[in-house]
């Protein structure tokens, strides 16, 4: 019995690590916040909305051949099978920044190439009817695994997918931003 109370300690240190770790500059590198504050139904990456696991969405991104299933909260149980959806952040299409989170190298490793997308590359997002919601990738930065401003809303519809950075590492979080340019497929 120790031992399961162990391991789940360590795992809720894993997902503060993956989460809280995810944010604030490298030397040169990434961003601010400035402009942004944390949307009012975004919850706290410790909630326990973020350990429902339920599939809400699904992703494709044709850059890099990911095509997944997003599931709904950014418990370290919900990332580890795949895509996870922020509780609380916007969902496809409504205004807001849409949080999403994967792996890179372990598990189901759905972000694997995030560092391969390209600005200009496109990311289809199905909302709650099935339609995708087409968004350009429009930065790509890395982060302090503690800079939680990259889950604020920045007062336009985008989606920020994070994943640890270098591979392999979870000393920082590579993050991607696209924003919204089509709110249903046009092909």
């Amino acid at each position: 019995m120790k031992d399961v109370h162990v391991r789940t300690f360590v795992r809720v240190l894993a997902v503060f690590g993956l989460v809280f770790g995810v944010f604030t500059a490298l030397p040169a590198v990434a961003a601010s916040s400035e402009g942004a504050t944390p949307g009012s139904a975004r919850q706290p990456s410790f909630h326990r909305t973020q350990q429902s696991g339920v599939v809400v969405s699904r992703i494709r991104i044709p850059a890099i051949d990911l095509d997944e299933t997003i599931r709904s909260g950014i418990a370290l149980s919900v990332i580890d099978r795949g895509v996870a959806h922020w509780a609380g952040t916007s969902s496809p299409g409504e205004p807001g920044n849409m949080v999403l989170a994967g792996h890179r190298t372990t598990h189901s490793r759905p972000f694997r190439d995030l560092d391969r997308l390209e600005i200009g590359d496109l990311v289809y997002v199905e909302d709650g009817s099935g339609f995708e919601v087409m968004y350009r990738v429009s930065d790509s930065f890395v982060v302090e695994s503690h800079d939680l401003w990259i889950s604020y809303d920045v007062g336009r519809p985008i989606v920020t997918m994070f994943a640890c950075h270098p591979k392999g590492s979870s000393r920082y979080r590579i993050v991607v931003q696209a924003e919204m340019i089509a709110g249903r497929r046009i092909a």
